[in-house]
């Protein structure tokens, strides 16, 4: 298999001359001639020899090579293994000369400055919009990299590539030095050159907003994705602001001396779900629990028509037997909705106060844990999987392992959770998946509210940018990976708006008793319709 190796040389050796091997043990042999990039590293492509053994930063220390160099810390951080974007560490180790950082190749993947470029034939509102989706990505990923000081990571236009779906990933990351710091407008500057190189017009709206930012006129990444949010809703698809646009010679509708976003125009957007829970065919009781909760407002005139959403969605796998899980599930799934929904009026949630009410729940749970003298497996706990949508918004949080998939034409379906387990925890620190999972305890869940005294939620921010099913799903369901086997019959179906959602959640449960059978099982569906009239 091949990988990309960096060498961070510990002195100026003057030359980028490398041995046949990288390695004393003749492991590592470089493939191609070496690069030198803009930061002083030599980049390679390399081999491994030995594909089963396990890597050098996980063996003992010896007098040539230690653990683990400062330079790889980053890359064994849970961010690495629950994020795509971020590359996974193969292998580290430091000689005399270097250290050396062994990652997963992504030198073949496009670069983002040769897809920013849009086919002339595509509509402007469509080109507009696919720059705003790398725009939000690149966002959610400056708030990442913040905690793992690779802001630089950003800000190097070679650096950034698209998968196979034109997801956003990083092929290394750089890490911030006494020297060598990043503020946001430098994110700016990134932007305004992807345009530039790439010699496209910024819709006026993205064009004041990067110069705004370049400015330092937006403060903090929360302001930014505000601003961004704006941008979006003024670019949904409504067919008099198509009309009006036709009128303008140059298809924006702007007028050059007026440096104002145009006001948000409220999305179309129609919300439907369905829930449903079984106790399973082996399980004495159901401690599993949802939430479906839904706004929906219609504005009609004789000239316009708008609906917009609303809508909070839970789902709880307890644990810890009868008068324990089901407890538990219970509490969380009241708690959460009592610490968001009396607050959210305009606004949609912020990162915080979705943390505040996940935590609160851990806390009530935990708290009747200690009043209860309940120890060791007696102690309750449950799962949490959380989804928030404002019309063409999207918040997805979690905890444990219970799970939340994305399904759309453009992508298919899509895994947006990773589960808080022992296999996912050694997968993190370097371990092969394969390895990883070969033990009974790798599905032993290092994170669930109640057993402990905090937790740490992932939470996520994203936008909706087409018809989207998303599917909240507990172990149950997940297991043995039947929704990835199976999503062709009884998901895709269900995309479709004209099929009756209602059906889909028993369906799904039959399947899982049929496949599965021994856990209770809980399935939550919502479909988010992008409308025009």
């Amino acid at each position: 298999m091949i990988w990309f190796a960096i060498l961070i040389p510990k002195a100026d050796r003057g030359g980028m001359t490398l041995p046949g091997y990288l390695d004393p043990q003749r492991r590592y042999r470089p493939l191609k001639r070496p690069v030198l990039n803009d930061w002083g590293d030599i980049e390679v492509q390399v081999s491994d020899q030995t594909p089963t053994e396990s890597p050098y930063y996980r063996a003992t220390e010896t007098a040539l090579m230690r653990s683990l160099p400062d330079v790889a810390e980053p890359y064994i951080h849970p961010y690495c293994a629950t994020n795509s974007a971020l590359p996974r560490l193969h292998d580290a180790w430091e000689d005399e000369d270097y250290a050396i950082v062994l990652l997963e190749d992504r030198s073949s993947l496009s670069p983002l400055i040769e897809a920013w470029t849009m086919n002339e034939s595509s509509k402007r509102q469509e080109v507009a919009l696919q720059h705003l989706h790398w725009m939000y990505q690149m966002t959610d990923l400056w708030m990442l990299l913040t905690e793992l000081a690779g802001r630089p990571s950003l800000v190097q236009l070679d650096n950034l590539r698209l998968d196979g779906e034109d997801l956003l990933c990083l092929q290394r990351l750089y890490l911030e030095t006494s020297d060598q710091s990043v503020s946001l407008n430098q994110l700016g500057d990134t932007w305004s050159q992807l345009f530039r190189f790439s010699q496209m017009s910024p819709h006026p709206d993205i064009a004041v907003l990067i110069q705004r930012l370049q400015q330092g006129q937006i403060s903090s990444p929360q302001r930014l994705r505000s601003h961004l949010d704006q941008i979006l809703d003024s670019l949904q698809p409504q067919s008099q602001r198509e009309e009006e646009e036709d009128d303008d010679p140059t298809g924006w509708n702007f007028q050059e001396e007026d440096f104002t976003i145009t006001a948000p125009i409220i999305p179309t957007v129609q919300l439907t779900h369905a829930g449903q829970t079984d106790i399973g065919r082996q399980r004495r009781h159901n401690e599993d629990t949802f939430l479906l909760w839904l706004r929906q407002h219609q504005r009609e005139t004789p000239n316009s028509r708008t609906e917009s959403a609303r809508g909070l969605y839970v789902l709880c796998d307890g644990m810890g037997g009868h008068e324990g899980g089901d407890v538990a599930s219970a509490i969380a799934v009241e708690t959460v909705a009592d610490r968001i929904l009396p607050y959210w009026d305009e606004d949609f949630p912020e990162q915080w106060r979705i943390n505040e009410a996940i935590a609160a729940a851990n806390t009530a749970i935990y708290d009747l844990n200690q009043d209860q003298g309940r120890r060791g497996n007696r102690r309750m706990g449950t799962t949490l999987v959380m989804l928030l949508v404002d019309n063409n918004r999207a918040a997805i949080a979690h905890v444990g392992d219970s799970r939340l998939y994305r399904l759309t034409v453009s992508g298919g379906l899509e895994l947006l959770t990773r589960d808080h387990e022992l296999g996912q925890q050694s997968i993190a620190q370097g371990v092969d998946p394969t390895v990883a999972y070969q033990t009974p305890q790798a599905y032993q869940l290092t994170q669930a509210l109640g057993p402990r005294e905090s937790v740490r939620p992932d939470v996520r921010f994203l936008p909706i940018l087409e018809n989207t099913l998303f599917l909240l799903a507990s172990d149950g369901l997940t297991d043995r990976s039947l929704v990835e086997l199976h999503w062709k019959t009884h998901l895709k179906p269900y995309l479709a708006v004209s099929t009756n959602l209602n059906f889909a959640p028993q369906e799904l449960i039959d399947l899982a008793n049929q496949e599965n059978g021994r856990d209770n099982v809980t399935a939550v569906l919502v479909r988010v319709e992008l409308k025009s009239f």
